[in-house]
Order: structure tokens, then C-alpha cells, then sequence
């Protein structure tokens, strides 16, 4: 995505020389369970309950989610990375949100970045990608089931702490799976890349997830 250079917004609303610079992050997901809880408890890890913001109000339709953020960042823009996290599924307005990230991040004061952080089929697949190297692909045309009803099957079976697995209920194997992020960082960098050899547009990898670069941003706060 292109950036727009233009005037600094929030230079005074900040004392210089704090630690890292007091970074602020907004989170805005699409799930109101799956996604903040997972998130909440890498922040709790990290030490940046006061940096990071997370919010899983709106809609879950991914243009509802652009659209919620938008409105949030109308309220406060300071902050220095704003992450919107959706699925593909089977949304029919993923590719409008896709557009309207794009024009968001353009128009973003200096320094900000705004980027669309989506899963296919599904936020699960970052779960997966912790204890199985798997390229399987998910439908995602119509059809009888859900792709992600179908890779939540697979997560089921993929692992002893998935086995009950049920949405918004991280806390029960978080602890289990964080000492696994560095092999689920490799397996979402790797189809990324596969997607793309495949020739697979940006964001339309199958499967693939982007949650590797949310938490990579973290990390470098904490």
C-alpha cells in the first residue's frame, strides 16, 4: 500500500523521549470473543495493557469492521499502527473492506499505518499453524458447510488442547501454544509465500494468515 506524506497530527499530544517512544496500537477485530481474547492475553504477556487497544464491538462483516475502525479513529487518531483483523469466509464485502483499508492507510497522518490483517478461511488458522504444517486449502466458493467449520474440525484434530476447542476460550491452551509462536510465525510466512507462487492475489492466499505481522509489531514495544 501507498503512503500519503502529510502533516504530523499527534506531535504534541505526546512528551518526547518516553520509552520505545509509547507506541500506540488499536486493534479493531471482527470476532467479539475469538480474536480480542487471544489478543488480550499476548498483550498481558507483552506488558502493554496501557499501549495497545483492542476492540471487538462492531459487526463482524469485514466492511463493518473498516467502517467501525474509521469511526474509532475519528475519536482518537493516535495511534502508530492500526490493525484491522478479518476473515474471508465467506464474506461478500471482504474485497470492499480490502479497498477501503487501502484508501484509510493512504489518508493516514504521517507515520501511521493502517493495514488489513485477514485470515483464510479463518482466524483459526493461526491456531494451526502452531502445531501443524498444513498448505490444505479451504472453499471458500458456496457449497454445503463452512470453510471455517471445516478447518475448525481439522484444528480439533490437530492437537490434545484443541480438542474442545470452542471460540473466545483461549486462555485454556494460550499457555500451551505461546512457546509454539516461532513455528507458527514460519508456517504463516511460508504460505504467504506459497499463495503468491501459486499466483494468488495479495490477501487472497488459501490458506494463509497475517496475525505473524500484528504480533511481531508487538514484540518490538515490549
Amino acid at each position: 500500500m501507498g503512503k500519503r506524506h502529510g502533516k504530523k497530527r499527534r506531535e504534541t499530544q505526546r512528551k518526547k523521549g518516553q520509552f520505545n517512544e509509547q507506541k500506540r496500537v488499536l486493534i479493531v477485530t471482527e470476532g467479539s470473543k475469538t480474536e480480542p481474547n487471544y489478543f488480550k492475553c499476548l498483550r498481558e504477556e507483552l506488558r502493554l495493557i496501557n499501549r495497545v487497544i483492542i476492540d471487538g464491538e462492531g459487526d463482524p462483516a469485514p466492511i463493518s469492521v473498516v467502517e467501525y475502525a474509521e469511526a474509532l479513529l475519528r475519536k482518537d487518531s493516535d495511534f502508530d499502527h492500526v490493525f484491522l483483523v478479518f476473515d474471508h469466509d465467506r464474506h461478500d464485502s471482504y474485497a470492499r473492506a480490502l479497498t477501503k483499508v487501502e484508501q484509510i492507510n493512504n489518508n493516514a497522518p504521517q507515520n501511521q499505518t493502517v493495514k488489513a490483517i485477514t485470515s483464510i478461511p479463518c482466524f483459526e488458522i493461526w491456531y494451526l499453524f502452531h502445531v501443524k504444517d498444513s498448505g490444505k486449502p479451504y472453499p471458500i466458493g458456496s457449497g454445503s458447510g463452512s470453510p471455517a467449520d471445516e478447518l475448525i474440525s481439522d484444528l480439533k484434530a490437530s492437537h490434545p488442547c484443541f480438542a474442545d476447542y470452542k471460540k473466545g476460550e483461549c486462555e485454556k491452551f494460550y499457555n500451551e501454544i505461546k512457546d509454539m509462536r516461532e513455528d507458527a510465525f514460519k508456517r504463516a510466512e511460508k504460505y504467504l509465500i506459497e499463495g503468491q507462487k501459486v499466483l494468488s492475489r495479495c490477501h487472497y492466499e488459501n490458506p494463509s494468515t497475517r496475525v505473524h505481522l500484528v504480533i511481531s509489531t508487538l514484540q518490538e514495544m515490549a
